[in-house]
């Protein structure tokens, strides 16, 4: 793709200066789009039914919740799992597309990588809400106590509070480590107590040759860690259900499944963001619609694995000659579940054949229509797994129809408002495109003299 094409990964003209100014301008100088507050107004509001909901939780019990004998995980675990595929597009965006050294993540990395790090917040609330006896979470913890209480290593609870602690961990490392010479950039154009506070965050960044070598070898340390934490964190989830004997539960392809499943949704959610934002803060020169085809593509690649991993269940199913495996599909195609079933097929894999076409990939509108059913796919298949797998087991004395309460759906639709009300509050405090990765990028594609500075970019001031 040639720089001077309309979407192109950066305008032909843009600068390091004019882009310094432009992004930092975001934050310090323009005034926050009505579409902006209208947001942070609704997504505020949902955040209140979400601590209602709480409210009501902590005062009653979890019985406020549609789950039951033999449907004892529901909606918490569910949305546990959703929340963590989303987060897992943010770690490969920011960390392997990194290593690989991909142009096109410059652009939406930042977004990206805060994206991550509010999913795996909301993903890390859910198990707590879970518990019985929620102020005992800490019982999770590996420490001495007077009583000698040790975590149950055996327990899933164990792995997921290890897991999803392990994952918040990185995220907010390597978000915090990203942000440190933009928040230089800004610390050097803000005035008052703004100075003060990008100052304090900026950790006396001053650019030199010494500061970029460290910053360097701790992005690359961090990076090289994020494959295998993308792959564990998620693998360990999915053995929640599958070291079970649960027909539907017990599959030894959910490791793989379910990170094919998080990516997934996950570039999905970074499609979604991406179209809003661009939207939203006119920013279609910088986040174009080059961009939007490459989140196409994946979003394609991984919608193919998880439908290849739905095929491989059905036909390990069918193949062991186990009537319980059988039964559980023909459950999950004609029993009162099927309709979430139907739509998780339609929304995963029919729809996202229409990834296919370079045009449908290259229409904001569309991705955007897309990004939303393909989330709301992944949703139907963590609730397929976790309710047709459990609601009619191995004793018809037990087999019920348990459905999600108000109660469940204030929870979940509260903490879409939890996550959005985060992001929009990121994107007003800090850059919502990286500045230096995007000055790389400019020295890539343009010549010294188009630059407007003989410098490299990493040796440019700050202070033009």
């Amino acid at each position: 793709m040639k720089p001077h094409e309309p979407d192109a990964l950066i305008p032909a003209d843009l600068t390091h200066a004019t882009l310094t100014q432009r992004i930092s301008a975001l934050v310090l100088e323009q005034r926050s789009p009505l579409g902006w507050w209208i947001a942070v107004l609704v997504c505020a509001g949902l955040t209140l039914v979400f601590v209602l909901s709480l409210s009501v939780l902590f005062s009653v019990g979890i019985g406020i919740f549609g789950i039951n004998i033999p449907v004892a995980w529901g909606m918490p675990i569910l949305n546990t799992i959703w929340w963590i595929g989303i987060a897992h597009a943010g770690t490969l965006i920011s960390a392997v597309l990194l290593l690989t050294r991909q142009p096109w993540r410059a652009a939406i990395n930042r977004f990206a990588e805060a994206m991550a790090m509010f999913a795996i917040i909301c993903a890390g609330l859910y198990p707590i809400i879970h518990l019985g006896r929620p102020e005992f979470f800490y019982y999770l913890l590996p420490y001495p106590d007077t009583m000698d209480l040790w975590p149950q290593w055996r327990s899933p609870l164990v792995w997921d509070f290890f897991a999803i602690a392990t994952y918040l961990i990185f995220t907010a490392s390597f978000l915090y480590m990203s942000l440190l010479p933009d928040l230089a950039s800004l610390r050097d154009r803000a005035r008052g107590r703004r100075a003060y506070f990008y100052g304090v965050l900026a950790l006396g960044w001053r650019g030199s040759a010494t500061h970029w070598a460290r910053y360097e070898r701790a992005t690359t340390i961090l990076a090289a860690l994020a494959t295998p934490i993308v792959v564990t964190v998620t693998g360990i989830i999915s053995l929640d259900l599958a070291v079970s004997i649960v027909p539907g539960y017990h599959f030894t392809i959910f490791p793989p499944y379910f990170v094919a499943g998080a990516l997934f949704s996950g570039f999905s959610t970074v499609a979604l963001l991406a179209v809003a934002l661009r939207s939203l803060f006119k920013l279609h020169d910088l986040v174009t619609l080059t961009h939007l085809d490459y989140l196409g593509r994946m979003m394609l690649l991984f919608a193919l694995i998880v439908s290849y991993a739905y095929i491989q269940e059905i036909f390990v199913a069918f193949y062991s000659g186990e009537d319980y495996y059988r039964t559980v599909h023909f459950d999950r195609w004609t029993g009162p579940y099927a309709p979430a079933w139907w739509s998780m097929i339609v929304c995963n894999v029919v729809l996202t054949q229409l990834l296919w076409f370079r045009r449908i990939r290259r229409s904001p509108a569309i991705m955007l229509c897309l990004a939303l059913t393909s989330n709301l796919g992944m949703w139907l298949e963590r609730f397929q797994i976790v309710f047709t797998s459990t609601h009619a087991d191995y004793m018809p004395s037990n087999w019920d129809t348990i459905w999600p309460t108000a109660w469940d759906w204030a929870t979940y639709f509260g903490s879409l408002g939890l996550f959005g009300l985060l992001l929009l509050i990121f994107v007003k405090l800090m850059p919502l495109i990286s500045i230096h990765d995007m000055r790389t990028l400019i020295a890539t594609h343009q010549t010294p003299r188009e630059n407007g500075s003989e410098q490299a970019p990493r040796e440019a001031s700050d202070h033009e």
